[in-house]
């Protein structure tokens, strides 16, 4: 059975085993059975005085695949003709399979499944979620329903939904915004509470989203949200803050808002 190869274009994970005056050698962390190698002119888009400057032994890099040959198992590959952006994404995507076979591995273990079945239940959920971690994130994010329909044993998914619960962490982001109020009349306090508090619920009824609101001084008030992410914390607060805007003014208020620093 011949072993997978790379393909011509695709950038793979390597790692520098050997660093000659024409070159470096290194081995393919995606496929294990290939050797690379790559020529001094491919190793940096300026000029190459001494190869050691640009590249160290068992530094791990990202490359892109000139040729390959099958029957010597040997990669051409090229250091230069990979963008930081392109190596940022590689890296990344390395790191989040590697964290989201942990992951699985320790669902594993709790479910007292054998090794065996792990790369089954990789290719299922990576059919489903895009990678193995997303699954993990989903579940936390989305909720447990994300796994309903996934074709897995139900001890799979308990063991699934409990280390994603142990060991994925929401991030939070707090934003903050300055709210200035004024209703006058008798019913003016009560109308600001009104205010206040509809902005709460509203920004608390999205999920994974936290609000915090007090008085700063007459007749400003501050609103903060935290939530998972900068960009839905910016909509929730444009949305609240509106709403509040339009409810002052129904009560013959004014009303006023601005982002400023959390």
């Amino acid at each position: 059975m011949s072993a997978k190869a790379p393909e011509k274009g695709e950038y793979v994970l390597v790692r520098i085993t050997n660093i000659v005056p024409y070159g470096a050698f290194c081995e393919l962390v995606e496929y294990p059975d290939y050797r690379g190698f790559i020529h001094i002119s491919e190793i940096s888009t300026s000029w190459v005085k001494n190869i050691r400057q640009h590249v160290k032994e068992g530094q791990l890099r990202v490359a892109k695949v000139l040729n390959v040959s099958p029957s010597k198992r040997m990669v051409d590959l090229s250091l230069k003709r990979v963008s930081g952006a392109i190596e940022k994404r590689k890296l990344e995507e390395m790191r989040r399979k590697k964290r989201g076979r942990g992951l699985l591995s320790a669902a594993a273990r709790l479910a007292a499944k054998p090794q065996e079945e792990i790369d089954k239940v990789a290719e299922v959920l990576e059919d489903h979620f895009g990678d193995v971690l997303s699954a993990f994130e989903d579940v936390v994010f989305e909720g447990e329903h994300v796994l309903d329909n996934v074709p897995i044993s139900a001890d799979w998914k308990a063991a699934i939904i409990a280390i994603a619960k142990k060991s994925i962490e929401i991030p939070r982001r707090t934003i903050r915004a300055n709210v200035q109020i004024r209703v006058p009349g008798p019913f003016g306090a009560r109308y600001i509470r009104e205010a206040l508090l509809r902005a709460k619920e509203r920004i608390e009824g999205n999920q994974h989203t936290e609000a915090r609101i007090y008085y700063v001084g007459a007749p400003t008030y501050a609103i903060e949200i935290t939530t998972t992410d900068y960009k839905t914390a910016e909509r929730i607060m444009q949305d609240a803050c509106e709403d509040l805007v339009k409810f002052v003014e129904s009560k013959g208020g004014s009303a006023s808002w601005e982002r400023v620093e959390a």
